[in-house]
């Protein structure tokens, strides 16, 4: 792993100022360098706009390897304070400072909502994003196009609206957009040598894209671009350059083949998906990004247990189950929706094998550790927790109803969903709220009538 390099025959300011001039090297600075690079700085309203634009790219990095809200407040914080300076100075470098810093802004609120799931995250986005606009065309005379500027970014306010409303038509724009700027980039990389790792980041995100295209609409056409896409990509990147940009590809590549197995039930694409969400967890070190970690993680064991199911080996389950315990030793214990998803699907592998297997007892033991976890959520004042707990309980119930035809077991099972259904639908989680819509239906269409 190259991070090692990194500084040699430097000192601190150095190695802070290199980060800066090639973003790339983010990606080679563990998280407690980073977070001494932050800790040892003076405070936010001590240091210059520029100085406060870097502290800002830092903190909304290390928010986005661990899930810190604070330090993502902070980042925008930082960013917010670098504007306030420049704002009345009509200067050129000033005005590309504020654009920079109205820039920054739009990412951190970009971030909230993929972190948290929140809603007006993209409409802060979208507001930040003007201001930089009329910022740039103040200091250039027309918006700029490079990554990180406005073009790419009405590309990703795009793609996260349009994944949302599920409207085929913006979605079928939006990769288009995604296709004009990364095709300008490509341009740029070949004639300078220099912004790979910007590159590497857009044709990461268009993937997503695809791939929640394919996933709306049943389409394996997009799933299969999104896999080849990922494959060009991951050869193409140097592990010991841009370690967290090959694992990001990996963990694309892998969604995109399991979600492509789940499509064709070919075990094959199953066992290929793991292959991918191995490699990216050999990509980074423990420590370094942990919320990558845990995706990939989280994805190899939906990967195991679709190979469990497409081969018919209930064996699989147990290593199946073990990298989602993986993946949840990674994630903080409150706050983040991705715990919830991961919590939930570790509960429905779990309900799978007690299913597969007809053993009662296995499912009396799932309820009584489910019911425990009920307690915990409620008293530890995550509601969120809490609910997913509600839907990997109703699962068992329901379980328990197709194994023995005990009425009431679906009844409870549907109670159980619509009470984590009233969490869900309050915070916004539209998919863990689809997750139980669809298993409260499911319950309810099957329930014998009294």
């Amino acid at each position: 792993m190259a991070r090692g390099k990194l500084g040699e025959g430097h000192g601190e300011h150095d190695r802070r100022v290199s980060v800066l001039a090639e973003p790339a090297r983010l990606e080679l600075i563990d998280l407690p360098l980073l977070e001494t690079l932050v800790s040892d700085s003076p405070p936010l309203g001590s240091q210059r706009p520029a100085r406060l634009l870097e502290q800002c790219v830092m903190l909304r990095e290390i928010a986005r390897r661990t899930g810190q809200r604070p330090r993502l407040i902070q980042a925008a914080a930082a960013a917010t304070r670098a504007a306030q300076a420049v704002q009345r100075d009509h200067g050129r470098d000033a005005v590309r400072i504020l654009a920079a810093a109205r820039l920054q802004q739009a990412l951190c609120a970009l971030e909230r909502s993929r972190l948290f799931a929140e809603d007006d995250g993209v409409d802060d986005a979208r507001a930040h994003l003007s201001a930089a606009e009329r910022a740039l065309g103040e200091s250039m005379g027309a918006p700029g196009g490079q990554f990180s500027g406005p073009n790419l970014m009405h590309a990703r306010l795009m793609a996260a609206t349009a994944l949302v409303t599920g409207d085929p038509a913006a979605m079928a724009a939006t990769v288009e957009m995604f296709d004009r700027a990364i095709s300008g980039m490509d341009g740029r990389v070949r004639s300078t040598g220099v912004g790979l790792h910007d590159l590497a980041l857009a044709r990461c995100e268009r993937a997503e894209l695809l791939i929640g295209m394919g996933q709306r609409l049943k389409d394996a056409a997009h799933l299969q671009d999104a896999v080849k896409a990922m494959e060009a990509l991951c050869g193409a990147l140097d592990p010991d350059y841009l370690p967290q940009s090959l694992a990001r590809a990996e963990i694309l590549r892998g969604v995109a083949l399991r979600t492509l197995g789940e499509c064709t039930g070919e075990a094959h694409l199953m066992k290929a998906a793991a292959g991918a969400f191995r490699a990216a967890l050999d990509a980074i070190p423990v420590g370094h990004n942990p919320l990558d970690r845990a995706r990939a993680a989280h994805g190899l064991g939906l990967a195991i247990q679709g190979l469990a199911e497409a081969a018919s080996d209930a064996r699989l389950y147990r290593p199946a189950l073990f990298a989602m315990d993986r993946a949840l030793t990674e994630l903080p214990r409150q706050g983040l929706p991705l715990r919830a998803v991961v919590a939930h699907d570790r509960a429905a592998c779990l309900a799978r094998r007690a299913e597969r297997s007809g053993d009662l007892g296995a499912l009396a033991e799932a309820e009584g550790a489910f019911k425990a976890e009920l307690i915990e959520g409620r008293s530890s004042g995550d509601p969120v927790a809490w609910a997913v707990t509600q839907v990997a309980l109703a699962r068992i119930y329901e379980v328990r109803a197709d194994l023995s035809g005990a009425p009431d077991e679906r009844s409870k099972a549907a109670y159980a969903l619509a009470e984590a259904l009233d969490v869900f639908a309050e915070r916004g989680l539209k998919s863990l709220s689809d997750v139980a819509q669809t298993a409260l239906e499911r319950v309810r269409s099957r329930r014998i009538p009294s």
